[in-house]
């Protein structure tokens, strides 16, 4: 008889893995997502920055070694705020929830946030409060789910995983619809066949209109590609993000 597997339900009892993880290696985060948000970092010397959603804290600690005056990190999971805080010095790291920030009015000369949006089913009260807690003429630099795939119909069996968006239409005239791209809805799924996990998906349009309403400005809008490193890795990785969006970068100014 097969054994099953532990599935974690919370990034407080996933917390060891998920440092683990990212310090062993991440596909998505070492050839999308990290070099396309590190590229797109402004200089930082003498600077006060707010990281949100900041886990275990790497990214913190990255930013701090630009020569960042202040880096302050927060997150939901107590556990990886105390794994933060006991792994990085020179860090501020407070267990806070994104929907209540708590810091003054014009803290911070830039604010950024690694993959932390879609866990927010509603942006327009987050992106208005990061907007005052910005200095004038500040960034908030964040990255999150691309719709397109995140939208797709998600089915992970054990030996495939498949995200399918579109439809076939038949001779008979009947037809299947695979994914919803245009309604917003709570999506449970499970990563790395261990960890269940609930995020939202939620249309481009209503984004970009959450972003115009705070008053922010967009500055630039990413869709990164696979860096060509990834080639070495030999499992369709490069190929299938070469063509196919994961993540959607923002760059909004205030």
């Amino acid at each position: 008889m097969t054994k099953r597997k532990k599935t974690y339900k919370t990034y407080d009892s996933y917390a060891f893995c998920w440092a683990k993880r990212l310090k062993d290696g991440n596909l998505a985060h070492e050839f999308l997502e990290k070099p396309a948000m590190y590229a797109r970092l402004p200089k930082l010397k003498g600077k006060t920055v707010l990281c949100l959603g900041c886990g275990s804290g790497e990214e913190c600690r990255y930013i701090k070694s630009l020569g960042a005056k202040r880096v302050v990190g927060i997150d939901i999971s107590r556990d990886l705020v105390a794994y933060a805080k006991k792994k990085i010095s020179n860090v501020e790291f407070y267990l806070m929830d994104i929907r209540k920030l708590d810091f003054p009015k014009n803290s911070f000369d830039f604010i950024y946030s690694s993959l932390t949006m879609h866990y927010v089913k509603k942006w327009d009260r987050i992106l208005s409060k990061i907007y005052t807690l910005l200095k004038k003429g500040g960034t908030f630099l964040f990255s999150t789910h691309h719709p397109l795939k995140w939208g797709a119909k998600i089915q992970r069996l054990h030996k495939v995983n498949s995200f399918l968006i579109g439809y076939e239409r038949y001779s008979d005239g009947n037809f299947k619809v695979f994914g919803d791209y245009f309604n917003v809805r709570k999506i449970k799924d499970i990563w790395f066949d261990e960890f269940e996990v609930t995020y939202y998906h939620q249309p481009l349009s209503r984004i970009i209109s959450s972003i115009l309403k705070s008053g922010f400005k967009i500055k630039n809008f990413i869709e990164p590609k696979s860096l060509q490193h990834a080639l070495t890795k030999k499992n369709g990785f490069y190929e299938i993000h070469n063509k196919i969006p994961v993540f959607m970068i923002f760059e909004l100014k205030k």
